[in-house]
């Protein structure tokens, strides 16, 4: 995955979840385990960080620290790996930590072109694995649990702090899914570095 081209991804993603509601409660926020209950490449977000660190689907991780000014997140760990998901292959992608836990997994998984039958075999596991109320569909696909009603800008803070999302990205010239599993905010902070 190449994830240091800057572009701007996902900047009206704040928008649709201050202003579109679904049939979520506010009460009941989805946890990772229950809304992607086999994680990605078998580990969980809010994770432990050295345990997810340790998982054997992750090969050569090279760690870089944060900016001491990024918010989001205090580490990121690119990996490689041999891991399959639904036939395809697993390429490389990357981890992130904020505080002791895992917030975000990143994942490239290989396709030929846009018609490709494992893509649409990739996305149909995702359906059937990942229990969201809301699906954006398009070249990007974003599986998300929203509140039902409209949130004010501190109640938007704390749900992208704790709301897990998976969003599944369409990315044509690199010949790849990109997948970000992780909580909201730090899957729209990666996702506006990735070339869409």
């Amino acid at each position: 995955m190449h994830f240091l081209r800057a572009t701007t991804a996902l900047c009206p993603l704040v928008w649709l979840l201050a202003a579109v509601p679904s049939q979520a409660g506010d009460a009941d926020l989805t946890s990772p385990a229950a809304f992607f209950p086999g994680g990605m490449l078998g580990v969980q977000i809010g994770s432990p960080w050295q345990a997810a660190k340790a998982s054997a689907a992750f090969t050569g991780l090279t760690c870089q620290s944060a900016d001491p000014s990024a918010d989001v997140f205090d580490e990121v760990c690119f990996f490689k790996t041999s891991s399959r998901f639904e036939g395809a292959q697993v390429i490389d992608g990357f981890i992130v930590r904020k505080g002791d836990r895992l917030v975000l997994i990143g994942a490239g998984i290989s396709i030929k072109n846009l018609d490709d039958p494992l893509a649409e075999a990739v996305m149909r596991r995702f359906q059937s694995e990942v229990h969201a109320r809301f699906q954006q569909t398009g070249d990007d696909v974003l599986f998300v649990n929203l509140p039902e009603r409209h949130l004010s800008a501190s109640e938007l803070a704390g749900f992208a702090q704790t709301a897990p999302v998976l969003l599944v990205e369409l990315q044509p010239e690199e010949k790849e899914l990109a997948v970000f599993y992780g909580y909201l905010a730090p899957v729209n902070a990666f996702s506006a570095l990735t070339p869409n």
